[in-house]
């Protein structure tokens, strides 16, 4: 069995590749009522070598948004303001908007009829945190690459 090059973080079972901060230069805001899943959140984000911050509530989300410059949103839907809607719609009306996720314990169906279409961006709770980096990846990439460039 060969050794693997990429350092790798172990915590709680599971283990993602290890990037230094200086690889990544993405602002996430984390948008989250749970203490536990924000704390997770942000040493998965962190770890993956994400710059990471946090907001409560969707009044608090939408504040940070006006005054900060972020590149990506994980939003849970069940937050105690009832704001994760205001949320989305700020986040699809910006044009450069920022890239966004939704994380939920709402079924998926349901969420699209509350929220509109979601499609791959909704990550059901409970996640596969590899998922989620991945997904997350995958969307900075998209907006980051300039039109009519191949891979």
């Amino acid at each position: 069995m060969g050794q693997s090059t990429a350092k790798e973080n172990i915590h709680e079972g599971f283990s993602i590749p290890m990037t230094s901060p200086a690889d990544r230069h993405q602002q996430v805001l984390v948008v989250e009522d749970d203490e536990s899943v924000t704390k997770m959140l942000l040493w998965l984000l962190r770890s993956a070598g994400f710059s990471a911050q946090t907001a409560s509530t969707g009044q608090e989300a939408l504040q940070t948004l006006d005054r900060e410059a972020v590149d990506a949103v994980l939003l849970d839907l069940g937050l105690p303001d009832q704001r994760a809607g205001d949320v989305i719609q700020r986040l699809r009306a910006w044009k450069g908007h920022p890239e966004w996720l939704v994380i939920s314990v709402m079924d998926p169906g349901e969420a699209a009829r509350k929220y509109g279409p979601l499609g791959d961006r909704f990550i059901s709770k409970p996640f596969d945190p590899w998922v989620l980096i991945r997904r997350l990846d995958g969307l900075l990439d998209a907006h980051q690459k300039p039109q009519g460039a191949l891979d």
